[in-house]
């Protein structure tokens, strides 16, 4: 009985967490993106699993950008 309470109690604390997280967050409109997305900064490219990005604006990090990474 105990295992299923902490594992309710860190899942109640992940979903509030990632609300505050959200919710603090200085985009005016927050979307989030799951999964690998790339984006060109100057002459690099960066990726991430996780995009947090304006909803209006759109978000301009991509998978197809990720084919130009050398493996």
């Amino acid at each position: 009985m105990i295992n299923k309470e902490r594992y309710k109690m860190k899942v109640l604390l992940s979903i509030l967490f990632s609300i505050v997280f959200l919710t603090a967050c200085s985009v005016k409109n927050p979307a989030l993106d799951l999964g690998k997305r790339c984006m060109v900064k100057g002459d690099q490219i960066v990726y991430s699993y996780v995009w947090v990005y304006d909803n209006k604006a759109g978000n301009k990090a991509t998978k197809e950008i990720c084919s130009q990474i050398a493996e």
